[in-house]
């Protein structure tokens, strides 16, 4: 049994037609196991309509953030038996094959992800596998905005998987372990293809399965900024030296800060500038997890 786990959180439009999706999988042997993060909309009781019996949901009381919020979903997933989890963005539409093209050529114990398109217009590529640089933890998708084609129908190892969609055999997690936490959303996929990459784990691009993406983020503008930078920086230091780290953090804040005064001068106090900033900031300060509750507003 495959478990899909899907996080909402102030999404449920695109989240019921994530659901009407895999209705239509030709592969019949998963479970949905729907996470609503804490929404502050009227996703709780729209999400319930939506279900079906076999669905798992499991509804939060407060915000856990992307990585909390699949850990949850893991480990129910494993209690239920699950072979396998299918880590799947709320924003995404399967095609009615997905599952059973994974399933197919994905070899064992890999690691796998689909081709994935925009889903307007539905014949550009959003994610055809991609490239982690390690010194800079930093990741490079490959296909972004080119017409599907030959050139992106080939299957083969990549260096970098997006958790957009992921599929996660059992032994791997049990092996690598699960999300971390600490960087709450954004960069657990980088964190997470580094760890399976130091533990020889094989990376498979599958474009025979196929999605599409709505993109733009959960959390947008200011926020993904912040997080972005935040847990970067924390990739990027993790085990290296106190001068590296410091020497990192001092760069990051000067162009933040330099960014910011900018932004700052054509009225745009707390956008995306701000956010580069304040993750630098939190960075040096050894915040972890959620953004601390201040201001949050957008360019």
């Amino acid at each position: 049994m495959v478990g899909i786990v899907i996080s909402n959180y102030n999404g449920w439009a695109d989240t019921v037609k994530c659901l009407e999706s895999l209705r239509r999988q030709t592969f019949r042997d998963f479970r949905i196991y729907l996470i609503d993060d804490a929404s502050t909309d009227d996703s709780p009781a729209q999400l319930r309509a939506a279900l079906q019996p076999g669905d798992v949901f499991l509804p939060q009381a407060r915000n856990l953030g992307f990585a909390a919020a699949n850990n949850l979903g893991i480990r129910r997933a494993w209690q239920d038996g699950a072979d396998a989890v299918l880590l799947l963005n709320n924003d995404t539409a399967c095609a009615p094959d997905l599952l059973e093209q994974l399933l197919r050529h994905t070899p064992p114990g890999a690691v796998s992800c689909p081709k994935m398109l925009f889903m307007d217009p539905p014949d550009e590529i959003w994610f055809a596998g991609g490239t982690l640089d390690r010194r800079r933890c930093t990741v490079t998708h490959e296909g972004g905005h080119a017409k599907d084609g030959p050139a992106y129908s080939q299957k083969r190892q990549v260096g970098f998987i997006t958790f957009c969609c992921v599929l996660l055999p059992r032994a791997v997690i049990e092996q690598i372990g699960y999300l971390d936490e600490s960087l709450f959303m954004y960069c657990e996929d980088v964190d997470y293809c580094l760890r399976l990459a130091d533990a020889g784990i094989p990376l498979w691009y599958v474009p025979q399965a196929r999605l599409w993406h709505k993109a733009g983020g959960t959390a947008g503008g200011m926020l993904s900024v912040y997080y972005i930078t935040r847990n970067t920086l924390a990739l990027r230091c993790r085990g290296r030296s106190r001068a590296f780290r410091w020497g990192q953090t001092a760069k990051a804040l000067l162009a933040g800060g330099v960014s910011c005064l900018a932004a700052a001068l054509l009225g745009h106090r707390h956008g995306r500038s701000y956010g580069r900033w304040r993750g630098a900031v939190d960075f040096a300060k050894g915040v972890t997890g959620r953004m601390p509750e201040r201001r949050k507003g957008g360019d």
